[in-house]
């Protein structure tokens, strides 16, 4: 069977851009406590009927380490491996999920030690899909910083949080598109949801310099949050990898 054939992959495209919604907010949400589970696994979908075997890389926090309420609990459906799921019906062959995966990683550990250091997975002969997602950390993170601020609001660490996630996307772009087997036919990065966004519609505890009151978080965080998201996508568009949107 062919992976050549353009409308296929629109289709697949399509279809990895639907995959990770769903398992988004419960993933995401965990990550704020989530820093020791490492999710370094292989889990074939073995499809009847064929012997064609292909292979999806996936590289993250825990929304791909299948992040499940606790450091000693994983998810077995995690994002990768529905993932897998719907290409194994979409080629009609048996898809190998190699999950890469770190809870609590910010992007930089990601890229480092996840990308970087394990580029070998990607570059398997099978390899037809790497996807990767990551700044979730990063977020949260600083979101957690500027809650427990009081005095004058510094906003910097949020700042710091959206411009490490541009480096450390656009690199990770890069490094897979130089490094990732020629034969891959499909590159996915996740965007962001917003966990918590409904209690964030409060005010700080500290103070605007300018305006001497406190803030809304939701104002705050949303539009940082955003730009992120907006990077990610567009980063995507200028080097070849589709957006799966989580944010919707």
């Amino acid at each position: 069977m062919s992976t050549r054939v353009p409308a296929l992959l629109a289709r697949i495209a399509r279809a990895l851009v639907r995959l990770a919604p769903a398992l988004v907010l419960t993933g995401l949400a965990a990550q704020a406590g989530a820093n020791t589970l490492t999710q370094n696994v292989s889990w074939t979908i073995d499809r009847a009927g064929t012997s064609t075997k292909y292979r999806l890389v996936a590289y993250g926090d825990s929304i791909y380490a299948g992040y499940n309420t606790s450091i000693t609990s994983a998810a077995k459906y995690a994002a990768p491996t529905v993932d897998a799921e719907y290409l194994s019906a979409l080629w009609n062959a048996d898809i190998e999920s190699v999950r890469r995966a770190k809870s609590g990683a910010v992007a930089s550990d990601v890229y480092n030690n996840k990308i970087v250091a394990e580029k070998s997975y990607m570059q398997a002969s099978s390899t037809r899909v790497v996807t990767f997602e990551m700044c979730g950390n990063d977020g949260l993170q600083a979101r957690s910083s500027f809650k427990s601020q009081t005095g004058t609001c510094d906003y910097s660490g949020m700042d710091t949080a959206v411009n490490t996630c541009k480096q450390y996307v656009a690199a990770a772009m890069d490094y897979i598109n130089a490094n990732a087997y020629a034969g891959v036919k499909v590159k996915v990065i996740s965007n962001l949801h917003y966990p918590g966004y409904a209690a964030d519609n409060t005010q700080s505890s500290c103070k605007d310099a300018s305006t001497g009151a406190s803030v809304n978080l939701q104002q705050i965080f949303l539009p940082r949050l955003a730009k992120m998201n907006y990077w990610m996508c567009e980063y995507a568009r200028q080097k070849g990898f589709t957006c799966a949107d989580n944010f919707a």
